[in-house]
């Protein structure tokens, strides 16, 4: 198991909340605030992912369970239903977001960018397409 990516995370996240308590009188509010608080993060964000990590290795019924979710078919099921759902979504955005900017008298830019999300979104479901026929 990778621990290293753990350890240097909780390590930087301590050198984060050690540097505002150094220097408390130095440091504007804000900004000692907001250094806590991202140390706070990576300390307890990476810490309860390292144990997680450890616990799942260590029982057995997890890692059954973690080969079966992540076997080929399984991912390829689940790509398949996340691509059709992001299809329908990007449809359903563009009509009734279309329908409602001029329902609603909205500015025409609020419909042209909606279209320009929908042309971005296809282009890069063509470009991602054509990089993982050209990978596999």
């Amino acid at each position: 198991m990778k621990k290293r990516w753990y350890l240097l995370l909780i390590a930087a996240g301590l050198l984060l909340c050690a540097v505002p308590l150094q220097f408390p009188q130095h440091l504007p509010k804000p900004v000692f605030a907001l250094l806590a608080a991202g140390g706070s993060v990576l300390v307890g964000g990476s810490l309860g992912s390292l144990l997680c990590r450890v616990i799942r290795i260590r029982d057995p019924v997890l890692v059954q369970a973690y080969k079966e979710q992540h076997d080929e078919r399984n991912t390829m099921i689940c790509e398949k239903a996340a691509a059709r759902a992001a299809r329908v979504m990007q449809g359903a955005v563009l009509y009734f977001g279309a329908a409602y900017a001029r329902f609603l008298e909205l500015p025409m830019w609020i419909t042209w960018g909606l279209v320009g999300f929908c042309l971005a979104w296809g282009l890069l479901e063509w470009g991602l397409t054509l990089w993982y026929r050209h990978r596999m």
